[in-house]
């Protein structure tokens, strides 16, 4: 399969709807990777179509109706998808499983996500029933969707209230046993790789931003979903996501305002059980954020501290970046206007979840350390040191050949990284990215006998070419 612009007399311009930013060259769907007629599923204003590896999925209109068309799009992804985390939450009993995270999610996050994304998410719950699915031998309710758009805070669960206070701390009982020997300090996820660059980093001066994704095998069949999101209110935006998502849980997004936001995970603050969900800051920031300091503010007011992130963020409109480390009640944010730089890397800010704040890295500790500052000042670690080495190499001449080059360095992308996508400033005000599904250094990644006998969902993960996801409408049946 070929991979790359298509430069005969058939190229297909994409036409840049009312509203997006001016780009000085159309991208296109490279020919080899355009949808037939018969592969595009519509429904209503919805559709979607297979794309080297990729669903890609466009729904618009108000809350509900564009979730309706999320849901009878996507319905069978979506059962599937609820199966195999039923599965991961309990391999024995996977309803028991399903109906616990619901339970979690019922009362601790349902109630704090904004009233347009539960409306939304209504509209998938019973677009995907509608359309013939079930769990469980029931219709799949807005509990189900809530709990697929929550699960990563649901999974940061236990760490984050290992980080929470229950107020004895310090305090000592008659059977303590005599002194405690410090808490371990918690060991950074291997999740995601992340950069994004400009001026004076970049060749041509522009916003260049990059992502991968990992996470385990059982992830791999539903991180594939591109959603393009035209709401009634608020900004066009494009997204990686799963079956069912109203944001991207991956974080990887532009929208039509000019706002390029992805993130790496970091170490789990503390839970602020009065705090909102970050389904629900996410969602507000790529929707209605229009600008650094106004996606600052949404991902971080009420914050309720689960699923800790280092935010990368670019302004097309400005040029300006920044990377916002986000703990519970602490924050450290650098921005380019600024001249701020960590690890003297001008124009260039990087993730690979080792957070660089020392206080977001001590709100991060047991809440029953003690004695823990000593040896917790940020060290570089192997792909640190790889980011650092990739902008000493090639420091003012980051462009998209050399995003393609880092996000496929076997140092960066690890063995259970699930995909790799990178936009650069004219592509991105496009609502335009190149992406590749599957390993991104090329080397197929096989489930073991046991976790085929666990998970039925689970599928072999192949690499598929690169391509470019763009908004632009697929040909339709006449």
């Amino acid at each position: 399969m070929r991979c790359g612009f298509f430069a005969g007399p058939f190229t297909l311009v994409l036409l840049v709807p009312l509203g997006l930013m001016p780009a000085s060259e159309p991208v296109a769907i490279p020919a080899a990777h355009r949808p037939k007629a018969t592969e595009v599923v519509t429904y209503k204003a919805g559709y979607r179509y297979p794309q080297a590896g990729w669903i890609v999925v466009h729904i618009e209109g108000e809350p509900y109706e564009r979730g309706y068309q999320h849901g009878r799009l996507l319905a069978k992804e979506i059962a599937a998808h609820m199966r195999m985390l039923a599965t991961e939450r309990s391999v024995k009993a996977p309803a028991d499983g399903w109906q616990s995270a619901r339970q979690l999610a019922n009362a601790l996050l349902l109630r704090t996500i904004d009233r347009e994304f539960l409306e939304e998410m209504t509209g998938i719950a019973e677009g995907a029933t509608d359309a013939g699915a079930s769990y469980d031998n029931r219709d799949i309710d807005l509990l189900d969707i809530v709990t697929l758009n929550c699960w990563m805070e649901i999974e940061c669960l236990d760490a984050a209230l290992a980080a929470t206070p229950t107020g004895l701390e310090g305090m000592k009982f008659p059977r303590d046993g005599g002194p405690q020997a410090p808490a371990p300090q918690p060991v950074s996820p291997q999740r995601c790789s992340a950069f994004i660059a400009t001026k004076p980093a970049t060749a041509d001066g522009q916003i260049v931003v990059g992502h991968i994704t990992m996470a385990g095998l059982t992830s791999g069949p539903f991180v594939n979903v591109w959603l393009d999101v035209v709401p009634k209110n608020g900004h066009r935006f494009v997204m990686q996501g799963f079956p069912g998502a109203v944001w991207s849980s991956q974080d990887y997004y532009i929208n039509a305002a000019g706002i390029v936001l992805c993130e790496t995970t970091i170490d789990q603050t503390p839970f602020d059980i009065r705090g909102q969900s970050l389904v629900s800051r996410c969602r507000r920031a790529i929707q209605y954020g229009d600008s650094i300091d106004k996606v600052v503010k949404m991902l971080s007011e009420k914050n309720n501290g689960l699923y800790s992130n280092e935010w990368l963020i670019g302004d097309l409109k400005t040029n300006e970046i920044a990377m916002f480390e986000l703990g519970t009640k602490t924050q450290r944010l650098w921005r380019s206007s600024r001249d701020e730089w960590f690890a003297d890397t001008p124009g260039f800010y990087w993730g690979c979840n080792n957070a660089k704040d020392m206080a977001v890295r001590m709100e991060a500790q047991p809440a029953d350390a003690t004695d823990v500052r000593d040896g917790l000042a940020w060290k570089a670690d192997e792909r640190d040191k790889a980011w650092m080495a990739f902008y000493q190499q090639h420091k003012g001449k980051i462009d998209a050949p050399t995003a393609r080059k880092a996000l496929t360095d076997p140092a960066l992308a690890l063995p259970h990284s699930l995909d790799a996508k990178y936009t650069t400033a004219n592509s991105a005000k496009q609502l335009a990215t190149w992406a590749m599904y599957g390993p991104p250094t090329g080397k197929e990644w096989k489930p073991t006998p046991e976790q085929l006998q666990n998970h039925p969902e689970i599928q072999v993960l192949r690499p598929h070419p690169w391509t470019v996801l763009t908004i632009e409408p697929p040909p339709r049946k006449k």
